[in-house]
């Protein structure tokens, strides 16, 4: 597993506990020096990073919606699955996130937490 590999799997672990902070400067950090191929998808995992910190410390809902949706832009050419991540049911979840986030507009602590989603790998 290369460096960025190692890094896109350990910035899962710090996301999936909430911790999207810690996870998108992990992701920067791998970005910094990583090969031009590996870049996009860890600029795409540092916008989602980035969007669920917004929503979910800030309650900014306009800058999630932004940043969410250009990750999946970005994360689409990844598709079915890279670096150990399932880049198929991470668009799929979050296009899903997206739209509910459109929907609802304010943020709502309990039913945020319940319907934020996680990475999963292959």
């Amino acid at each position: 597993m290369s460096a960025s590999g190692a890094a896109v799997l350990r910035g899962v672990r710090l996301f999936n506990r909430g911790r999207y902070l810690a996870a998108q400067e992990t992701w920067e950090t791998a970005w910094r020096g990583a090969a031009d191929a590996e870049r996009p998808l860890l600029e795409g995992l540092v916008q989602l990073a980035g969007g669920l910190h917004l929503r979910t410390r800030r309650g900014a809902t306009r800058g999630a919606e932004h940043l969410v949706a250009q990750a999946l832009a970005t994360l689409e050419d990844f598709r079915p699955a890279a670096a150990g991540l399932d880049v198929e049911a991470l668009i799929a979840d979050f296009a899903a996130f997206l739209e509910w986030l459109r929907e609802v507009r304010r943020p709502h602590r309990l039913t945020d937490r319940l319907r934020l989603p996680r990475l999963r790998t292959v």
